[in-house]
């Protein structure tokens, strides 16, 4: 026990309440002080006070108390000054409106912020006779709080308001690729109907170093709270297929439906594509990511290589394109870089197998022996006619327009593409696709399994061993089973929700039956939807002569449209909540991308939430900078965002 210098046990530290961000929206009146975390500035008596004792409590007294009430009744009586005082504020304006669209510039196009300090040196020299720009003065603190405190603050204002009054869905992701941190992005995922367009919208990135399912949990539920975003509108969440992430017991996703039990969670498709991949390399047994590491690491940061290479290229009278790097995390980079090495394999293997190290070095050694190998040349050209199919599926189902109404239909054709590799078409059809049998003896013969045109020549030219050959379609075998088991296994094709969702096509609108949208309104409780009305809206669209109806193309506008009739709102408000629901994770990964072009060499020193900033001026604004009007919202805040940040830096305590 610790004693004090009298011997008596020392007393416990008295724990004080903070000023916590919801409070903004939750009290009008209130905003955060200058003088610490434990008070609050109330607008009305223009006053701090101290919420350190009660928190909330102390809010609610002070909202109670006589000089508020007093403040209240003169602000309400109070008449506005502008009237009378005419003052000519269009050239500050104009000041501040430049700034903020250079700031916004910034942000978009990843420069530095120390530019914008040589800028505002340098742009009254460059334009002498602008007004403006004599009294242009951002430079890189200024332009770093105009982004933070003004423009971002304003478009997550926008997407918390939105998610407040609408459904949305929630897309997250980890990653630890910048500096030591593990950070946690969450996007939403919501119908803009402004444009009527389903778009995704930026929310948050917090540091997670401790990745597990509680941590990321309360991450995903504080980013909500802080916004006042009710559960209820969440209507569906992806992520990626990690255990922390769908784990059936102890995971975000159940975590997250004892705050809504009825969000719809499909995981990424994407994910689970490359995942059926690589079970598939995996179990042909081939060495095949060994070998485009091994070439790409014996390249990189060698230029003498390089240059000995190239003499080996012209040689071979192969194309000189650069080797591309192998990444088991990136969905789409084993194909190309399968397709970049067969391109080149004759002065790859000719370079290898001359090279001064093949006796010294073993990884040179398996590299020459591996391009020296017939078999394996036959397997990588039969992957880069295998994986063309699975290739072509992630590509289709990492845009961002809507794909979820095809979903099952794609998830259902991608497999019978690849059972038709591997066993007779007629085996396929007329039976439930889970029932297909396509182990061994149900297989064709070698000479009829798909193992592409080009694979073929070669085998025949090369004149293979018989042992060679039956090697070869032992291990094309080994992988079409592999990626049919893991598909089998893991896509959602039992998923009630995917089932129902042709309802989105106008095209398939004949075929939608009454117990279609009773079943989709069943998933979605927390839309309140009319039961009643929405079989009436239903009827009416399907007996409403298609020239009557919307002539769009884009499934997102089109049910905009349809929602602007009067004959339906039950219905739109349903297709718009099913068009939110996402059909990969794709634009989380996007996220971490864009944060490598943020998060350079040059620019380590920014911190999370300069970085959070940047991300949602980049993606919560879709267009380009130039075309970015601040609001006069953001023009009264740009005003004050430098010297609130310098006042709260002279404010902070010596300890922080």
């Amino acid at each position: 026990m610790d004693l004090t210098r009298e011997g008596s046990p020392a007393k416990k530290a008295k724990r004080t309440c903070k000023y916590l961000d919801e409070w903004d929206w939750e009290f009008t009146f209130l905003k955060r002080s200058m003088k610490g975390h434990s008070y609050s500035f109330c607008k009305i008596c223009s006053c701090d006070f101290s919420v350190s004792h009660g928190g909330r409590n102390d809010v609610r007294q002070h909202e109670q108390s006589a000089k508020h009430k007093r403040g209240l009744k003169a602000q309400k009586y109070a008449q506005e000054m502008s009237p009378f005082v005419a003052r000519n504020t269009t050239e500050a304006d104009k000041v501040i409106n430049a700034e903020v669209k250079m700031a916004m510039l910034c942000a978009k196009n990843n420069v530095a912020f120390t530019f914008c300090d040589d800028f505002n040196k340098c742009v009254a020299e460059i334009f002498p006779d602008s007004a403006i720009a004599r009294k242009y003065s951002a430079g890189k603190t200024k332009a770093t709080q105009l982004i933070k405190g003004a423009i971002a603050a304003e478009l997550d204002d926008e997407l918390a308001k939105t998610c407040r009054s609408q459904p949305f869905s929630l897309m997250c992701d980890e990653s630890n690729n910048r500096k030591t941190d593990k950070q946690f992005v969450i996007l939403a995922r919501l119908y803009d109907e402004a444009t009527l367009q389903v778009t995704t919208r930026f929310m948050e990135m917090p540091v997670c170093n401790v990745g597990n399912a509680e941590n990321l949990y309360e991450k995903l539920s504080e980013a909500l709270r802080k916004r006042g975003i009710p559960w209820e509108n969440l209507i569906a969440f992806n992520s990626d297929n990690a255990s922390v992430m769908k784990g059936r017991h102890n995971s975000v996703i159940s975590r997250l439906k004892t705050s809504q039990p009825h969000v719809q969670d499909l995981g990424c498709i994407c994910h689970l594509v490359q995942l059926a991949t690589g079970c598939g390399i995996k179990a042909a047994q081939v060495p095949v990511e060994d070998i485009l590491v091994g070439i790409y690491t014996h390249f990189d940061k060698s230029a003498k290589r390089c240059e000995i290479y190239k003499e080996f290229v012209d040689f071979t009278d192969s194309d000189h394109l650069k080797l591309l790097r192998y990444c088991s995390t990136r969905w789409l980079s084993l194909l190309t870089c399968i397709q970049r090495v067969l391109n080149q394999w004759d002065a790859l293997q000719a370079y290898f197998n001359s090279h001064e190290e093949v006796e010294r070095s073993a990884k040179v050694r398996d590299l020459a022996s591996h391009l020296r190998d017939p078999v394996v040349k036959t397997y990588f050209m039969f992957l880069s006619s295998a994986l063309k199919p699975l290739s072509d599926f992630n590509i289709a189902f990492q845009s961002e327009g809507v794909q979820i109404h095809r979903l099952e239909e794609e998830m259902c054709r991608l497999i019978k593409r690849i059972l038709g590799c591997l066993i007779p078409a007629r085996a396929i059809v007329g039976g439930p696709l889970r029932e297909v049998e396509y182990g061994e003896g149900h297989q064709l013969a070698d000479e009829e399994l798909f193992i592409g045109a080009d694979t073929k020549a070669f085998m025949k030219s090369t004149a293979l061993p018989v042992s060679a050959e039956k090697k070869i379609f032992q291990s094309v075998r080994r992988f079409y089973e592999a990626v049919l088991q893991k598909m089998f296994s893991s896509f959602p094709l039992d998923h009630p929700l995917l089932k129902d969702m042709k309802v989105l096509d106008p095209a398939a609108r004949l075929n939608v039956t009454p117990g279609t949208v009773e079943r989709l309104g069943a998933l979605f409780p927390q839309l309140h939807l009319s039961e009643d009305r929405l079989r009436e809206e239903l009827i009416d669209y399907q007996v409403t002569d298609s020239k009557q109806l919307p002539q769009e193309d884009k499934i997102d506008r089109f049910w905009g449209l349809v929602g602007k009739d009067v004959r339906f709102s039950e219905l739109p408000r349903l297709m718009k909540a099913l068009l939110c629901i996402p059909h990969s994770n794709a634009s989380s990964e996007r996220v971490f991308s864009m944060v490598r072009k943020i998060v350079t060499e040059n620019r380590m020193s920014l911190d999370n939430s300069t970085v959070c900033a940047l991300l949602s001026c980049k993606i919560n604004h879709s267009g380009p900078a130039h075309k970015y009007t601040p609001s006069k919202k953001v023009l009264k805040d740009a005003k004050s965002a430098t010297n609130l940040y310098n006042r709260s830096v002279n404010a902070r305590e010596p300890h922080e």
